[in-house]
């Protein structure tokens, strides 16, 4: 055991069994909910203190919390939120008992630029993670966007968060790979969540309430994924309102309280919701109208239409409140992309089909038998499918015909059930305890007809227990110390991930925080160095011959709270990447073995943030740096040689990156937003040169050398130019017939500003042609509600 491990062995056991005589102490506790008054839905990191005394706390994104320590005395208890009106309330404690205090909050009618203390303090005061930022859908939505409001768009604007094109919304965080990132939706582990090859994100903003992003240093109770999290809170939906059937018997056991919905150049958007029994639900569904559209064309020509694209998802959730201690809530999300078509060319026909896409379903039961005790019981189910079909019929002169097909599938069947307790000791001791056990399937096939040339067909468990120690000695010391032990059934070694975190308050208003971990991936996809955009991704397990995935966090930073709602931080990080994986280019085929080369990696950087949370006037502004570099013995000859191209950067290295969000509110009808992006591009391998050869598709026997080919220099030796792109947005609020609605207006890359996403190298002509992004681009829709 290395002597790491042993240290935080000894906190974790020391701090355990400090302060153990909470039982008999003279202190208090207060515990409860905040909800909307209007619409009954968790009130996420609202402020919740006792007035005139520094004692307080954030509500979780359940809307739940926990005060400890209270000396005995009469108190003011306050709640404030952005948003939602002030709210106090008298309340006594006594020395040794709890009481529970729940708020119905009423949103405010007030517009204008008072300052509101919001959970956002707490949690500057409090919070022990690292990297963390919270986004409510106000972030998301009012800012530009291409043609919708995208999540997975918006994180990118943080520092340290990049994509790699336009075309792209997948996540590259601190210069891991998106597959290093561990995404859920209500806890639901979710893959490849993109439609349209990367394009759009599958997630309806209107359905979520929250999301919480953490961009390293991650504590024990995430793991399997080694660069960042993306924790997703659903929309529970609207538990007080009754449109249909108030005055009807069914309206006690089920109603609607509002349809919403959008209409925009990409896809139509609708959501219901209205209370369930004891509790609510809420249905949100999106479909793209390519097709119809396409179809409408063709029919008007009469035509026959020979392909078909589009995506659709939906999302819905169902939460039963059984009594005041217990409650069921049950998740739901589907989401698929589908092309196909169909070429005749003389006698011969060609089909294709491809489909991809997620299914999620879960249950969570949540108990608090009282102030002490929060357990999170859940099951959750993930599928994920890729299946290509590309079918060939050819027929003779006599009207027999012959055919084959080529398939690609992949699929992932993931069931997950997990415990999570929190123990709240007293108000420096919080200990978290977790045990976590997933069956994955794994499938990979590739065929023609009745011959598969792979199909593998694999079955592992990972099994992991989780402890936590949250520990504040004091008014101005956190520390947070985790273990988490990992079992995974291809490999024989228990895999220890140790992790610190710590918060020093220098002042009232400025903290140096930290945190150090260890972190291991055991499902990862298959990457190409070379590879301009990856549409799909395949999911593999690493196999029982390869280690897993490897990294360690290093990371160190200051935030200050300024005031007025403005926010700063500036950290720096180092990532050694103990092992990581690409794929094997010189692999031999025959050889099940060598698909993959292992090696070592290592990416430091910086980041500054500051932010605006509250006023009319919103945003942030972002800085990052990050350096990249990868080491391989791609040639096996057991040594690492820059000149063989073995030792290179990243391809999503990138020195600097810059953006400014901004969102303007001057009254409650009109919004406008902002985006500013600039940063360095990605690196590519140039073309030095060209070469005649005979190994091309033109082999002629007579004239051997008549292809071209190019010369490669060295590997992500070059940069495409800087990358500029700013964007507009204006919202306005609309009542055509009496219907609530938002008209929305978006404009991409104002200034028309080339980006370059590739170089085509025409070596006929010798000439090359920068291929770019996205150009100037004007969008526009429209959400109602009724």
């Amino acid at each position: 055991m290395n002597t790491n491990l042993k240290v935080v062995i000894k906190v974790l056991l020391i701090t355990l069994f400090i302060n153990q005589g909470f039982s008999q102490s003279k202190t208090g506790r207060i515990n409860g909910y905040l909800r909307d008054a209007e619409t009954g839905e968790p009130l996420l990191h609202a402020n919740v203190s006792l007035k005139q005394t520094g004692i307080g706390a954030a509500s979780n994104n359940s809307g739940y919390y926990i005060i400890t320590g209270i000396p005995p005395g009469n108190y003011i208890l306050q709640i404030m939120m952005m948003g939602y009106d002030r709210t106090e309330r008298e309340i006594a404690v006594v020395g040794g008992l709890e009481e529970r205090h729940d708020f119905e909050i009423a949103p405010s009618s007030i517009e204008g630029e008072e300052v509101v203390v919001t959970g956002d303090r707490q949690r500057f005061e409090k919070q022990i993670e690292v990297s963390a930022v919270s986004l409510s859908m106000r972030d998301v939505k009012t800012m530009p966007a291409f043609v919708e409001a995208d999540i997975f768009r918006t994180l990118q604007l943080l520092p340290g968060v990049q994509s790699s094109s336009d075309f792209s919304s997948a996540l590259v965080v601190r210069g891991g790979s998106p597959d290093e990132n561990l995404i859920m939706l209500d806890g639901i582990e979710i893959y490849n969540p993109f439609h349209l090859g990367g394009v759009f994100s599958t997630f309806n903003a209107d359905a979520i309430a929250d999301a919480e992003f953490l961009a390293g240093g991650f504590p024990a109770r995430y793991g399997n994924r080694i660069s960042s999290v993306l924790s997703i809170t659903g929309r529970e939906g609207d538990s007080k309102h009754h449109k249909f059937f108030e005055d009807k018997a069914l309206g006690e056991y089920f109603d609607v309280s509002q349809v919403r919905g959008e209409v925009n150049l990409l896809s139509s958007k609708l959501l219901a919701e209205g209370p369930l029994y004891k509790g609510s639900w809420m249905l949100s569904g999106r479909r793209t109208y390519f097709d119809q559209v396409a179809k409408l064309y063709y029919w008007a020509k009469d035509e026959p239409m020979d392909w078909k694209y589009y995506f659709y998802d939906v999302q819905g959730k169902i939460v039963q409140n059984i009594n005041a201690t217990n409650r069921l809530a049950f998740s739901h999300y589907a989401g698929k992309d589908r092309i196909s078509f169909d070429l005749e060319q003389s006698e011969n026909e060609v089909f294709f089909g491809w489909d991809w896409g997620n299914t999620t379903n879960s249950a969570e039961w949540r108990w608090v038998p009282n102030s002490k005790f929060v357990s999170t019981l859940s099951m959750a189910n993930t599928v994920y499918k890729f299946d290509v079909d590309l079918g060939y019929e050819v027929k003779d002169s006599t009207g027999a015909s012959a055919g084959t097909n080529f398939i690609v599938y992949n699929e992932i069947d993931d069931w997950t059930i997990k415990e999570n307790l929190d123990y709240y000791i007293s108000s420096e001791h919080t200990v978290t305890l977790g045990l976590e056990a997933k069956n994955l399937g794994i499938q990979f096939r590739i065929g023609s007809g009745e011959i598969n040339f792979i199909d593998d067909n694999e079955k592992n468990m990972i099994y992991s227990g989780i402890l936590q120690e949250k520990w504040q000695p004091n008014p101005v010391i956190m520390l947070q110390a985790g273990m988490r032990l990992t079992k995974y059934s291809a490999h024989d070694d228990l895999y220890y991930e140790p992790r610190l975190g710590f918060k020093y308050l220098l002042s009232t208003n400025l903290a140096l925080k930290g945190a150090w971990g260890i972190y291991n991936q055991f499902l990862f996809t298959a990457q190409d160095e070379d590879a301009i955009l990856s549409i799909v991704d395949f999911w593999n397990p690493v196999p029982e011959n390869y280690d897993a995935k490897s990294v360690q966090h290093f990371i160190l930073g200051l935030e200050q709270w300024l005031g007025d709602g403005w926010y700063t931080s500036a950290e720096a990080y180092y990532k050694p990447y103990k092992n990581t994986m690409v794929i094997n280019p010189n692999q031999n085929y025959e050889n099940p073995d060598d698909d993959y080369t292992e090696g070592t990696a290592e990416v430091l950087g910086a980041e500054i943030l500051l932010k605006k949370n509250t006023g009319k006037l919103t945003g942030w502004l972002g800085f990052s740096y990050m350096e990249s570099n990868q080491e391989f013995d791609f040639n096996g000859d057991g040594k690492i040689i820059e000149s063989d191209g073995e030792i290179y950067s990243s391809k999503y290295d990138q020195p600097y990156s810059v953006n400014l969000v901004m969102n303007y509110s001057p009254s409650k009808k009109n919004s406008f937003g902002l985006t500013l992006t600039s940063s360095s591009s990605n690196l590519y391998t140039p073309t030095v040169g060209y070469t005649y050869t005979q190994h091309g598709s033109g082999y002629d026997i007579t004239n051997p050398y008549t292809d071209l080919t190019q010369i490669k220099g060295t590997r992500n030796s070059a940069r495409y130019p800087n990358y500029f792109r700013v964007d507009l947005s204006y919202a306005r609020e609309i009542q055509p017939f009496g219907i609530d609605g938002l008209f929305k207006v978006q404009v991409i890359n104002v200034t028309n500003h080339f980006n370059t996403f590739f170089y085509n190298w025409d070596l006929s002509a010798g000439t090359v042609e920068g291929i770019g992004m996205f150009p100037f681009l004007p969008t526009f829709g429209v959400e109602f509600k009724l």
